[in-house]
């Protein structure tokens, strides 16, 4: 993946919105391996809320614009099990 970012902010969320979080993990994990993480599909937030602080990151990948909105929650998800960073 050739993904170069631009830009990376923390805004609080004025509109419930998706979270791209959720569709980045069902698609890079089986439900076996989410439960033996210890999370279960409920876990995986899909919508992010009025008021909640989230990730809205914008970048560049094959030369097109790709945005991504990621919870806090969903995010700790990718970095500890699907990327393999523990910040502990």
């Amino acid at each position: 993946m050739n993904f170069e970012l631009l830009k990376r902010t923390f805004p609080t969320s004025q509109i419930d919105r998706y979270c791209d979080g959720y569709k980045i993990i069902i698609e890079n994990s089986t439900e076996e391996e989410r439960k033996s993480w210890g999370i279960c599909d409920d876990d995986i937030q899909k919508i992010i809320n009025v008021g909640e602080k989230y990730m809205y990151q914008v970048g560049k990948e094959k030369g097109k614009f790709k945005t991504l909105t990621l919870s806090f929650k969903n995010f700790e998800i990718i970095r500890k099990f699907l990327k393999k960073l523990d910040d502990e």
